[in-house]
């Protein structure tokens, strides 16, 4: 009996250790593949005719105008002041114009509200009516999207309305997964057909050390998994069904 017992604890330890073994060269793996890749993207930025370039600086994602400008698709409601009958719901065409009653299409395509409001009471001044007041507001918001993608909890395609910072986008996707990496967050912008990969952390813009930037329509953040976590994960996953170990994380 004490044989066995001995036979079966010796089996035991050499699994475990086996499965160690195995987890460290995952770790060892993953660590190799970063450093790889870290070297293939310093490359690709500096190599002549490569897709995109990798920036760390967020000088060139500022903007200096963060309001909502109208835009195809995007359904507006337009409230003519004293005057029910004029007002309506209304969708963006394909080119930028909107149809009203009385006054037929007139181009909001690339105004803010306060743009069209000006731009339709000048139309109404002219012909219909005098001194308008009108009131546009966005009603629904389909022009300008950004795309959040990876290891957060809800990746998606989601509207862009008005100002959105980079935390703003990733609060939208309901937070970054636990095994997603915090230090390294990409954003691909393209702008007149170049597409440029901007590098940043989650940790730092969440502390302030860097700043959050202002998102434009087509960003495309794409959140990376943390390997070492995953490796971990793995690790520990190993462990916790061949031993029945529980791991807090």
């Amino acid at each position: 009996m004490l044989n066995r017992f001995i036979f079966f604890l010796a089996v035991l330890i050499f699994m475990v250790s086996a499965h160690v073994v195995a987890a460290e060269d995952i770790l060892d793996d993953i660590a190799a593949g970063q450093k790889l890749e870290a070297v293939s993207t310093a490359a690709q930025s500096s190599a002549t005719g490569a897709d995109f370039p990798v920036a760390r600086s967020l000088g060139a994602m500022d903007s200096d105008s963060h309001e909502y400008r109208i835009g195809p698709m995007d359904v507006i409601e337009v409230e003519v002041f004293q005057a029910g009958e004029l007002s309506r719901a209304a969708r963006v065409n394909t080119q930028g114009y909107v149809s009203l009653p009385l006054i037929g299409p007139v181009r909001v395509a690339g105004l803010t509200t306060g743009e069209a409001e000006r731009r339709i009471e000048k139309v109404l001044g002219e012909k219909y009516l005098q001194d308008p007041h009108v009131t546009v507001f966005i009603k629904e918001y389909e022009s300008q999207k950004i795309t959040v993608e990876g290891w957060v909890k809800n990746p998606g395609v989601f509207p862009l309305k008005g100002k959105t910072t980079f935390l703003q986008a990733i609060a939208n996707a309901k937070g970054m997964d636990r095994l997603a990496d915090f230090s390294e967050v990409a954003i691909f912008r393209t702008v007149d057909g170049k597409t440029t990969g901007y590098i940043l952390s989650y940790t730092k813009v969440r502390s302030g050390q860097q700043a959050d930037p202002v998102l434009q329509s087509g960003d495309i953040i794409v959140v990376n998994r943390s390997g070492s976590k995953a490796g971990w994960e793995l690790f520990t996953k190993t462990l916790t069904s061949f031993v029945g170990w529980t791991v807090l994380f």
